[in-house]
């Protein structure tokens, strides 16, 4: 095998909640007005459903979510406070995300990872504490609503736009932009497999399966960032397939580090191995955390930062309350 070569009952809630009881409140969600957030949220995290105050979740998610290993203290202190405000931006705008089960977040990158092991045992505890509190109560608005406040680990040189990526109505604010940085800002990267990799790749899901044979794969369309938009699969049942679906068949079966973006070139060797070549990784939709950094590190404020992965919205501090019933998440 070639391997990648890069670096609503009580009864019910009893049975899904580990802590809590009947007689407990009910859960957290925002209020009539959606720039009022809840003081706590119900969190799936490991497996159980816990409350836990939004400030303290999203210090749990900070955390989880970045590492600023090596960076100077005061960029630290910066990196941790535009992720704890896209943090509670994304929180307030996904609280109904779960809503059918019972709870508002999880703690995998559905919603956000969130991780409290690590207020305990991460160094940089205290940097992220000190961010949420300093940041308490910011979030990103637009249009008089929690903005979509998405993000990733590296744009590779330039941010994705959100219809482009998944499909349906443009985000005015999500659009995709160059992100002008130093040269060796974004990581690069290569994956290789053979034909016959691939194939149990796309077959292992029914929406992407091909049947026996895999004749040919080639990038038939690519978007403005350079991402491959749709791909064309020649096997015994032709397939178009977004980028987005190539990657995600082909993780599933080789682990997230393997088709690490779509903003990728793909070859086939004459020794008939499919090589990818890419820049960047995840889907490259809003604030580019690695370009974040850069831009932190260079001197911007974290205004700045946040105008320029979220144009058009505004930085605004929101209202909180206890406790409501959760709301479908809209588009659900």
């Amino acid at each position: 095998m070639i391997h990648r070569r890069l670096f609503l009952s009580c009864v019910l809630v009893l049975a899904l909640v580990a802590a809590g009881s009947c007689g407990g409140p009910p859960p957290s969600v925002p209020g009539r007005d959606p720039l009022v957030l809840p003081e706590t949220i119900l969190v799936r995290s490991q497996g159980r459903i816990v409350r836990v105050p939004l400030e303290e979740y999203l210090i749990g998610t900070t955390l989880a979510e970045v590492g600023p290993v090596g960076e100077r203290p005061e960029v630290v202190e910066r990196i941790f406070r535009v992720q704890a405000i896209i943090a509670r931006t994304y929180a307030a705008s996904h609280l109904g995300r779960h809503a059918a089960e019972g709870f508002n977040l999880c703690d995998t990158t559905h919603c956000q990872v969130y991780d409290p092991a690590r207020l305990r045992t991460s160094r940089f505890a205290a940097a992220a504490r000190a961010a949420v509190d300093a940041t308490r109560g910011q979030i990103l608005v637009f249009n008089g609503r929690p903005g979509q406040a998405l993000f990733h680990a590296d744009c590779g040189g330039h941010t994705a736009d959100a219809a482009a990526v998944w499909g349906g109505q443009s985000v005015p604010y999500l659009t995709g932009a160059p992100d002008p940085l130093p040269e060796g800002t974004h990581r690069t990267w290569q994956f290789e497999l053979t034909a016959d990799q691939l194939r149990e790749a796309l077959n292992a899901s029914p929406t992407t399966a091909i049947g026996a044979t895999l004749h040919r794969v080639r990038v038939a369309a690519r978007d403005a960032s350079g991402r491959v938009a749709l791909v064309e699969v020649d096997g015994s049942e032709p397939r178009s397939l977004r980028g987005e679906q190539l990657r995600a068949a082909i993780n599933q079966v080789f682990g997230a580090r393997a088709i690490m973006s779509t903003r990728f070139t793909l070859e086939l060797t004459a020794e008939g191995v499919y090589r990818f070549e890419g820049t960047g990784y995840g889907h490259g939709v809003g604030l580019c955390q690695v370009g974040a950094a850069a831009r932190l590190r260079r001197g911007d404020d974290v205004a700045r930062v946040l105008a320029a992965y979220y144009p058009g919205t505004t930085l605004t501090r929101a209202a909180s309350q206890v406790t409501s019933r959760p709301r479908p998440f809209p588009g659900r």
